[in-house]
């Protein structure tokens, strides 16, 4: 006779293990455990990049652009919040910075490219629960997409794209030739009420989605994609939070997919 309870923990276990094995493909459909993601909001106020000059051509530089667009949209973090829309196009980009009570909108059609010159992408100091960057020692190269200290940050669209255009940070972490350590995709520090939602996450240089010391975090139906053969491209890295929601998300990356963190060895 089968215990109907053994057997629900024998299915939970071969769950976790598919989860969180890398290589496999992982797909969660089910009825929405995590609160409803806000990521349809309606913000009052909203401008679209091409306001402040950027160009989706896929080869002009828009770091300025989404700086000053994030820069404008400050003043009305107190008014609630804004909406940054980004339209169809390829928009090169280094990284920028997020602001709270802000909605980060892509397009179907849309599509931020991370530049390949590492010079667009700051480096920063390391985690304290890292105590040095990961892969060499001293700092490390901040995320294309990066906030701290912010409170209410929705990323989001109807299914628009953020490619970290990976290739060149593995070959030069194959060829052991970096500087410092590669950067993430997408990183929060120190945030709460994050929503990261709709879109679609393709060729991070290193883990795609990083929230770290944060809390009330919800990453729902997206897809995280990269080839199985590049290096340390975890999906979803929770890192020293709590209350992190992860659903109805399609993952094939090169490395884990989901990998729950406290930081690293004797620091952690």
């Amino acid at each position: 006779m089968i215990n109907s309870e053994n057997l629900s923990f024998q299915l939970v276990d071969v769950l976790l293990v598919l989860a969180f094995c890398g290589h496999i493909a992982w797909t969660v459909k089910a009825s929405s455990q995590c609160k409803q993601a806000l990521s349809r909001e309606i913000r009052p106020h909203s401008v679209a990049i091409t306001e402040f000059g950027a160009v989706g051509d896929g080869v002009t530089l828009n770091t300025k652009a989404f700086q000053n667009a994030i820069f404008y949209l400050n003043s009305f973090s107190d008014k609630g919040g804004a909406k940054l829309f980004v339209p169809a196009g390829r928009w090169l980009t280094g990284s920028f910075d997020l602001i709270s009570h802000l909605t980060l909108w892509l397009d179907k059609d849309a599509v931020i490219l991370g530049s390949d010159n590492p010079d667009d992408w700051p480096v920063v100091d390391p985690l304290p629960s890292y105590g040095r960057g990961v892969e060499l020692p001293g700092g490390r190269h901040r995320s294309l997409i990066y906030g701290r200290n912010l409170t209410d940050v929705i990323i989001t669209g109807d299914n628009g794209t953020i490619d970290g255009q990976g290739s060149v940070w593995w070959n030069w972490f194959k060829r052991k030739t970096l500087d410092y350590t590669r950067p993430h995709l997408v990183e929060l520090m120190n945030s709460t009420g994050v929503v990261i939602s709709n879109l679609t996450f393709l060729n991070s240089p290193f883990w795609t989605i990083h929230p770290v010391y944060c809390s009330h975090v919800i990453v729902q139906n997206v897809t995280i994609l990269a080839p199985l053969d590049s290096p340390n491209t975890d999906g979803i890295n929770p890192d020293s939070s709590n209350g992190v929601c992860i659903e109805d998300c399609y993952i094939s990356t090169g490395d884990d997919l989901i990998a729950i963190k406290s930081g690293w060895d004797e620091y952690g």
